[in-house]
């Protein structure tokens, strides 16, 4: 009797059990965070400086770039304190059971 093999992941899709609650996962080009349940999905870099954003804290909804103490709130992009000027891009994020999805706009 053999197992299932466990269906591979497209690279625009994660588990929802690897991203606890307040943690982050590098998706692709993106990264998503798990805010209190919800599923976020943010540019991988700061507009800043480019600094990688799936590393960072993540405290409620706001990312501190890990650089230069930029914040930004993940899921409207939002800058809620400097450095940076320009907001993230964001990206609507689709879960289905224990299967998530970003969908990526242009």
């Amino acid at each position: 009797m053999s197992m299932m093999e466990p269906r591979l992941l497209n690279d625009n899709e994660f588990r929802v059990s690897d991203i606890p609650q307040g943690s982050s996962l590098q998706v692709g080009g993106v990264v998503v965070f798990n805010v209190d349940g919800s599923f976020c999905a943010t540019q991988s870099r700061c507009t800043h400086r480019q600094a990688p954003l799936g590393k960072a804290k993540l405290h409620g909804s706001t990312v501190t770039c890990p650089f230069h103490g930029a914040q930004f709130n993940v899921c409207t992009g939002a800058v809620r304190r400097g450095p940076a000027e320009e907001p993230l891009r964001t990206h609507r994020v689709v879960v289905d059971g224990d299967l998530g999805r970003v969908e990526l706009s242009p």
